[in-house]
């Protein structure tokens, strides 16, 4: 527990605590954006299939599900990055590697941190960003169709399921990047990752949990394989 404390002070959370403000009012900007574009055509008796996919609850959980997941996921390629990338190639690897204590144990407590942070970001970011969108429509008397019932308990295994898919191209990411033996190699490698994955959640907005479910488990597996081909190799890294 001590290392994993000395780990956590290491970490400038401030930067990333606005950071992630950052990323939560943008998608707030376009989930609200979206929001009132599709209740306008409802008000008007346009039918939802010509205003387009978005046009339910369904489709703007959907949307903000994806941006959240494609942001987020971009962010964990950043403090995967920053957190262990950057500290095994720098000066700072002498004196990690010369810990009393079993390498992969250091890899597992910084790995934990960037999954953490991750995980909880985006749940929270996720769920709240529906929430306020639902008590807007409340407020200003806007009218989508609800797609099935339980929507609530749907955003919230949604947004659990994004975390994880999140903080898997995080892990995923820092592999790729440590071959190359670069931060910026492990950004645009989580960029692509989510940009390659954001248009295939999209596809179907009506069945957005097993769509996130069948590729996080998909990804949960490699992320696992990625973490122990790092371990290992760190752990055999000369001092």
């Amino acid at each position: 527990m001590d290392y994993y404390k000395l780990e956590m002070m290491k970490i400038r959370f401030t930067t990333y605590f606005w950071t992630i403000c950052a990323i939560f009012v943008s998608i707030l900007g376009i989930g609200m954006l979206f929001l009132f574009m599709v209740s306008v055509p409802t008000k008007m008796g346009i039918s939802t299939e010509e205003v387009g996919q978005f046009a339910n609850w369904n489709g703007l959980l959907t949307l903000v599900t994806a941006l959240s997941f494609a942001l987020f996921g971009v962010l964990a390629g950043v403090l995967a990055g920053k957190i262990i990338i950057t500290e095994y190639n720098g000066k700072g690897a002498v004196v990690l590697l010369s810990y009393p204590v079993n390498r992969k144990r250091i890899v597992k407590i910084k790995c934990l941190i960037v999954c953490g942070i991750t995980t909880t970001s985006v749940f929270i970011c996720n769920s709240i960003l529906m929430g306020l969108m639902f008590a807007t429509a409340k407020i200003f008397n806007l009218t989508l169709e609800i797609l099935g019932g339980y929507f609530m308990v749907k955003v919230l295994i949604t947004s659990a399921l994004i975390s994880l898919l999140s903080a898997s191209v995080g892990m995923i990411s820092t592999l790729i990047g440590w071959k190359m033996r670069s931060v910026t190699a492990t950004t645009i490698s989580s960029v692509i990752i989510v940009c390659l994955l954001t248009n295939f959640l999209v596809v179907s907005p009506s069945r957005i949990i097993l769509i996130v479910f069948s590729v996080g488990v998909v990804f949960l597996v490699i992320a696992n394989i990625m973490y122990h081909i790092l371990a290992n190799s760190i752990n055999k890294m000369e001092v």
